[in-house]
């Protein structure tokens, strides 16, 4: 309000008033790039001050409006779903206000309605400015400068101490420059306080059925089919995941998100799993509110199951947002952390890890992480799947090694028990890793895929490294999300889908949204300089033995991981035109061109080309390469005919397309 506060209307009336006074409050202000606005008189705590510092965190078309489908705004929003215990989905949802009731009404086709009791919490938290804020590397700004002075300038109301002759208060200040980094605690306009955070759990619900709900506050309604629970039945395969990690509300993280909306919707109790960085916030808490919204068509209908990154933990994070708006099935696998947890999903023990906590024998993460995979049933749960942040292999030029005393601690433990796949997120592009333990190409060790390519406001990381790793099967700075299907107990099908690229044309924020042909080079550090630069799939089977627990000693390579060479080396930080480029010579993978002369090639792979390995291992793994294609809605399709290579069981054909 621009009253003197003598005039200002109490704070109930102001709420009364609140749609009258939203439209001035907006008007106050300007769009980014426009005049510089006038200083505003807000009090802390104020409904205009509140409803600017939530709107200003729009970052462009994608995010959704506030939700005004009730009877009585303002209403509920941000609606996702988190799987609990067995039989169990959890209901989260977000209200401005703790008048509107912790309940969720659900039913079924067959059923009459139930309606379930949970509960609500808020919290508040110094917000922190960061660079990236205001000038991100790829997309739209989440702010602009005078957003944030008008936050930090207090000289509205601290010019003077009131009833003290003594002039300033000691919370005044009246910046020309952005301040970065953690707000003045004695700013009180710096300070972010929640919504009501609502949290309920729908118990005893039938796998493979469909429930529809809704939420107090809300007039909308929502779906989701409960995954298949884990009994070793032939009736859970084939299941389809989504995965991606290092996500973000760009342009390109919504088609990201779209891709993987299209996918799972036509997968009824499918689930997505996001290795860490959701919505890069930064200390920026609106953000996590923009981000539960343009999640909330996706997150409503398909349980995500998370683990946390750098970007839930630092800048001012430290967690607080993360574990308040996204509850994982900790205290369910007895974890005493909700950083680390565990989970059946049909056919797959699903695992997730914490890159930011101990990890060494002693700490409380390993103790939990052995006793877990202690307990799995194989025959139950034939996969295991193993999500953390930060990757154990990595051969781009970004966040090398960082990871390394978690693997060093880890590495023998998941290998011990038989892990199948690690999903990993951190680096900014997309890499697929063969099996690999201790730096050795082996079949012993599980599959990494590093998936952190979700389309953050930071951008592509280039270059890669040279010369590039055996173990390294597919490299690309390109963005998009990965689909994995599991076919029987030994048998999975994987590819990932380009869906844009980083560009160096400003006007489009630095994006390409033309997944199907182009090539990402970032401003700053020039071209993808992989080999799969071009290329718009990644696709491979993914085979592992009957008995995972066959027992394998620590290999000692029969060729070192990363092959000699007589190529120059370069730094990180050299130009990029110098960069060396990666060529088709010494690829030992399987490339086969998928795009050619009648348009739809159909290319016929038999995993049955199949290597003995350690310890009664098997593994088979192709890779196709669709080229670049003319139209993302027209692929070059490639057709995958499948047996199981100790039976010779058809599997059936595979479309290798575009998800």
């Amino acid at each position: 309000s621009s009253l003197p506060p003598a005039m200002r209307p109490p704070r109930l009336l102001a709420l009364a008033l609140l749609p009258v006074l939203l439209p001035a409050a907006r008007g106050a202000g300007v769009g980014r790039g426009g005049a510089e606005r006038e200083a505003p008189v807000l009090v802390q705590g104020s409904p205009e001050l509140h409803q600017r510092v939530y709107e200003q965190a729009v970052e462009g078309p994608h995010i959704p409006a506030q939700n005004t489908d009730c009877p009585f705004p303002p209403c509920s929003e941000q609606v996702h779903l988190a799987l609990g215990g067995p039989s169990e989905m959890l209901v989260i949802f977000v209200t401005a206000n703790q008048t509107t009731k912790s309940e969720v009404t659900y039913w079924t086709d067959s059923t009459s309605q139930s309606t379930v009791s949970g509960f609500g919490n808020a919290y508040s938290q110094l917000m922190f400015i960061t660079g990236e804020l205001l000038d991100p590397s790829m997309g739209a700004p989440g702010a602009t400068d005078q957003q944030i002075l008008d936050l930090q300038n207090t000289t509205s109301w601290a010019a003077r101490a009131p009833f003290s002759p003594y002039g300033r208060g000691s919370s005044y200040n009246n910046p020309t420059e952005v301040d970065k980094g953690l707000g003045s605690y004695k700013n009180p306009q710096m300070v972010y306080t929640s919504p009501v955070i609502h949290t309920v759990s729908l118990s005893g619900l039938n796998p493979g059925t469909k429930y529809y709900y809704s939420v107090a506050g809300d007039s909308r309604n929502f779906s989701f089919v409960m995954p298949p629970n884990a009994d070793g039945s032939a009736s859970a395969y084939p299941y389809t995941i989504g995965l991606t990690a290092d996500l973000g509300q760009t342009d390109i993280s919504a088609r990201t998100v779209n891709k993987l909306t299209s996918i799972l919707q036509d997968e009824p109790g499918s689930i997505m799993l996001l290795s860490g960085d959701l919505s890069y916030a930064d200390g920026y808490f609106p953000r996590w509110d923009t981000w539960g919204r343009f999640m909330e068509p996706l997150a409503s209908n398909i349980p995500i199951l998370t683990v946390g990154g750098n970007h839930e933990y630092g800048d001012g994070e430290a967690w607080v947002s993360y574990n308040a708006r996204y509850p994982q099935p900790s205290q369910q696998s007895q974890s005493v952390s909700n950083l680390w947890w565990s989970r059946d999903v049909g056919p797959v023990h699903v695992i997730g890890l914490c890159s930011y906590a101990g990890t060494d024998p002693s700490s409380l993460q390993y103790k939990w992480l052995e006793a877990d995979l202690a307990s799995i049933d194989r025959g139950v749960t034939p996969w295991v799947i193993v999500m953390m942040h930060a990757p154990w292999y990595n051969s781009n030029s970004g966040h090398r090694a960082e990871a390394e005393l978690m693997r060093q601690d880890m590495e023998p433990l998941v290998v011990r028990y038989g892990v199948d796949i690690i999903l990993n997120g951190h680096v900014h592009a997309y890499e697929r890793i063969k099996n690999v333990y201790d730096g050795c190409v082996t079949p012993c060790g599980p599959v990494y895929l590093n998936l952190g390519n979700g389309g953050n406001r930071e951008g592509a990381y280039v270059p890669w490294l040279f010369p590039k790793p055996y173990y390294s099967a597919f490299r690309a700075s390109t963005f998009g999300p990965g689909r994995l299907t599991i076919v029987n107990a030994t048998h999975a099908y994987y590819n990932f889908t380009r869906v844009g690229c980083q560009d160096t044309n400003a006007a489009n924020s630095h994006q390409d949204l033309n997944g199907a042909d182009c090539v990402t080079i970032n401003p700053d550090d020039g071209p993808d300089n992989s080999r799969n630069a071009s290329e718009v799939i990644d696709a491979t089977w993914i085979v592992r033995p009957s008995n995972r627990l066959a027992g394998c000693a620590r290999p000692v390579c029969s060729q070192p991981a990363v092959p000699p060479s007589l190529a120059p080396t370069f730094s990180p930080t050299t130009a990029a035109p110098q960069q060396q480029s990666e060529s088709n010579s010494g690829d030992d993978d399987a490339k086969l061109s998928a795009g050619s002369a009648v348009g739809v090639g159909i290319l016929a792979l038999l995993v049955g080309s199949v290597f003995g390995g350690v310890g009664g291992y098997k593994y088979a793994s192709r890779k196709v390469d669709s080229g670049r294609h003319s139209s993302s809605d027209e692929p070059a399709p490639s057709v995958l005919d499948a047996k199981d290579p100790a039976t010779g069981e058809e599997l059936g054909n595979v479309v290798a397309s575009e998800m």
